[in-house]
């Protein structure tokens, strides 16, 4: 594994990768780009066939924090706790990503806006999330 694949994806590499852009190789970008695709797949897929996407949606999330606990430095006990973990947050940028991508590519430019303006908000909390966690000042939960 090279050293870049120990960066941490800033914001904009992580939407490009949910939104199918091409991407050097990096597990946690691989990791939003197949979430990605997953929540493309769910809307297509019945209920009852839900079960198989989701496992794998979790081996995705908790992929994606075993990465983070790797590349990020261990927190100090003073370290502020946060309510989800990395992995989760790039489940649901992924989702609300593919949701405005996709379904939503050719609605009315107000309901694309609003879709898309919630990309760029969790976006911007992924970014506070991990520059905190990089600079040890935050702890995210154990685990999926």
């Amino acid at each position: 594994m090279t050293t870049d694949n120990w960066m941490v994806p800033g914001k904009e590499q992580l939407v490009a990768a949910c939104r199918g852009f091409p991407h050097d190789d990096h597990p946690m970008l691989d990791a939003a780009g197949e979430l990605a695709q997953l929540h493309v797949l769910r809307e297509r897929t019945p209920a009852r066939e839900m079960a198989k996407l989701d496992r794998r949606r979790v081996q995705l999330v908790r992929s994606i924090d075993r990465w983070m606990t790797l590349a990020t430095p261990v927190p100090g006990g003073a370290a502020h706790p946060h309510g989800e973990t990395v992995g989760r947050m790039v489940d649901r940028l992924a989702q609300l990503t593919a949701h405005a991508c996709v379904p939503l590519a050719a609605a009315p430019d107000p309901v694309f806006y609003d879709a898309w303006l919630q990309v760029v908000e969790l976006a911007d909390i992924y970014q506070d999330l991990v520059d905190a966690l990089q600079a040890g000042t935050r702890r995210v939960p154990d685990g999926v």
